[in-house]
């Protein structure tokens, strides 16, 4: 009953039936201090769920009596991988098998989830959250690994500024779902979100706009390097990774409203509340520019330590280079023929710089990569066949293509008529438990090159907590078996069962 489903779960007879006194035994030499992490959080679930006493201690495993949960990394099977796993339930212990930290935490999780699971045998008393108490679990031998290494969410928090606590709610929902990447859209045309000490005005004017009812009061906000610092810690030890998105070279008014020089032709005076295709594109024909993409670049390289950039490098209006003169010097110097061949320049000269300066990957949105793409970039497909034709072309890629998995798209045709904008997708649970990030009609041997999927939420339409819950729940957790799970193991019908039983649980997101 765990969702994303195991790659192997089977049920033997008998049952794990929790003592008052349980202990949980760490035995996992490889990294000490994090399964010692991952044994304080696995104590207090087994706290609130059976209402034991749980200690945590160290030992060999072939030493631990009867009653105890044991977290190793011995005798683990070589293929599992860094973030594969074993989780074995029999009547006298429970036993969490992995050979890395990753694999131990979603270990975690997974026992986690079994203990919200109304199949185990119930106490009749019940916890202080008026849960009936978990007096055993069923055995269980699961042995689970990912299907792709690439398990994202994408959170858009220019449009609509998210508060650090939301995050961190989202993170630990991210995690249960064994997804590990939080893609961070961080800049665009509607707000600038991320401190940058060497150009205040990013923030002080850039991170707010009218709140749009026309008396003064400013809508917005920022993350500190402080508060980024916490949510990058806070995310590592769910072994998230924190991906940052710099938009560039076009969605950019709120940039380009703090620092006017960079545009082409002038900046706009305020920041934009409106949404689409806007005029809010980077000057390629300013040295000024580079200068100051390179600036931002070395901050955002010294406080995320991932090893991906990602560069935006989507939706530039067409045109505003064109009436460029700066723009126009630029391309006959460099002979490109038009302002496709201008953003190849453009991004070759701040990708080349993310990749040999900061010793990162960058990544871009696939809308370009019938001009060429940066050498060593990943390719970021949205529109139908961008990932195919980047995999064709021996790039890597993540596989996001709008219509499976954009979670900010209505799930029902009513939603679409009540309360979405008419261009969008209707996308319903069944379709993104559907999706897989393999492309239909790509070749086999280009499979290696698609490293994955993220979900996505664009906050146009998603400007609070309730809405973003609502759009998010319970499609993520299709996503989630979609890009974990073997896709000859994946059963709507059983899912839709295994869902029903989690979300039945008071903690339910």
């Amino acid at each position: 009953m765990i969702i994303p489903r195991p790659l192997i779960h089977q049920a033997p007879d008998g049952a794990f039936t929790f003592p008052p006194e349980l202990s949980v035994l760490l035995a996992f030499e490889s990294d000490p201090g994090y399964a010692h992490f991952v044994a304080d959080e696995l104590a207090q679930s087994i706290r609130v769920a059976t209402g034991s006493f749980v200690s945590i201690r160290t030992g060999e495993p072939d030493t631990a009596s009867g009653g105890v949960v044991v977290l190793t990394d011995l005798d683990v099977p070589d293929d599992l991988g860094e973030e594969g796993y074993g989780l074995s339930i029999m009547p006298d212990r429970i036993t969490l098998r992995a050979g890395h930290s990753a694999g131990i935490f979603y270990a975690g999780q997974s026992l986690g989830q079994l203990l919200k699971q109304p199949h185990a045998s119930l106490l009749a008393e019940s916890g202080g959250n008026g849960q009936a108490l978990i007096g055993e679990l069923a055995c269980a031998d699961i042995i689970d690994k990912p299907r792709f290494g690439w398990r994202g969410f994408m959170l858009d928090s220019a449009r609509h500024f998210q508060p650090v606590e939301l995050i961190m709610k989202l993170l630990d929902q991210l995690a249960a779902l064994k997804l590990n990447r939080l893609h961070w859209h961080l800049t665009d045309d509607q707000g600038w979100r991320l401190e940058v000490l060497g150009y205040p005005r990013l923030t002080g004017v850039g991170a707010w706009r009218s709140n749009g009812e026309g008396n003064g009061v400013r809508y917005g906000g920022y993350y500190t390097q402080e508060q980024v610092r916490e949510i990058i810690a806070y995310a590592g030890q769910r072994r998230i990774t924190v991906v940052p998105e710099i938009e560039m070279p076009g969605h950019n008014l709120a940039a380009l409203a703090a620092y006017p020089q960079l545009a082409c032709n002038g900046g706009p005076d305020e920041v934009t509340g409106e949404w689409g295709v806007l005029d809010g594109v980077f000057c390629a024909g300013q040295d000024q520019t580079f200068t100051f993409l390179t600036n931002v670049l070395d901050e955002v390289a010294e406080l995320f330590p991932c090893p991906f950039l990602h560069v935006g490098g989507d939706e530039r209006k067409p045109g505003l280079w064109d009436n460029c003169e700066a723009c126009r010097g630029v391309r006959r110097e460099h002979g490109l023929a038009d302002e496709s061949a201008l953003q190849k320049w453009f991004m070759d000269r701040v990708c080349g710089y993310v990749h040999s300066v900061h010793g990162r990957r960058s990544i871009s949105w696939g809308d370009n990569i019938d001009a060429g793409v940066t050498e060593g970039q990943v390719v970021h497909g949205w529109l139908p066949g961008q990932s195919a034709k980047a995999a064709r072309q021996g790039l890597d890629t993540i596989n996001s293509t709008h219509e499976w998995v954009y979670l900010d798209y209505p799930a029902t045709e009513k939603e679409l008529a009540e309360q979405k904008p008419d261009w969008m997708r209707v996308l319903p649970l069944e379709k993104v438990y559907q999706f897989d990030p393999i492309p239909q009609d790509l070749e086999p041997e280009f499979h290696r090159h698609i490293l994955g999927s993220e979900a996505h939420l664009w906050t146009e339409h998603v400007p609070d907590e309730a809405e973003l819950y609502h759009q998010l729940l319970p499609r993520l957790y299709a996503f989630s078996e979609a890009v974990w799970s073997p896709i000859e193991r994946r059963d709507f019908s059983d899912f839709k069962k295994r869902l029903a039983a989690l979300q039945a649980h008071p903690d339910a997101g």
